[in-house]
């Protein structure tokens, strides 16, 4: 089963002293964390979301919505985590409905590989445990733990090729489409 992580988040007090705001574990009974049905080892956290950069630090109010959606808000950014299993420990039958549910059921193209799927944003990824195969329309990219990637629009997928899961950090932000 995936990690439970631990986020906290800042903000300040009626004085303006720093304080601690949120400190939870992530958890699957939380609306910002995504379990797919028929895809119990595969963990998909929102930390935080901005509805625009630059943020606004001001208030207290949590930023992570009910519901994960696959990409930013329109002029924003989302932090998240994913944590990926062995590609033989995947069930690929429920990609699908996996995308639907972040309400990207038409971004996959699973030609080359069943999660081959296109964002309009650009990604910001950093490798944190185990290793995992980025995969291009003519390329295919082990990283590894330690490794960061600026992903910017690309169709791609993720693959797993090792017997334990990968955990990777990601700031996803708004970005024009490429025409």
């Amino acid at each position: 089963m995936p990690r439970d992580i631990r986020r906290v988040i800042t903000g300040h007090d009626a004085e303006g002293n720093a304080v601690v705001m949120i400190d939870e574990t992530m958890t699957p009974d939380l609306g910002h964390v995504l379990t797919p049905q028929g895809q119990e080892n595969v963990r998909l956290s929102d930390v935080w979301l901005s509805q625009a950069v630059p943020e606004d630090n001001t208030g207290n109010d949590d930023t992570v919505e009910a519901k994960v959606t696959l990409e930013p808000p329109a002029g924003g950014a989302v932090f998240r985590v994913l944590e990926l299993p062995p590609d033989s420990e995947r069930n690929f039958g429920q990609m699908k409905e996996y995308f639907e549910k972040m309400g990207a059921g038409d971004r996959l193209d699973g030609q080359k590989h069943p999660g081959m799927h296109k964002t309009k944003s650009v990604d910001y990824l950093v490798i944190i445990s185990g290793e995992v195969w980025l995969i291009l329309d003519d390329e295919e990219v082990c990283l590894k733990a330690g490794d960061v990637c600026v992903q910017r629009g690309t169709l791609h997928a993720w693959s797993n090729r090792t017997n334990e899961p990968c955990l990777l950090a990601a700031i996803l932000v708004d970005a024009k489409p490429l025409e």
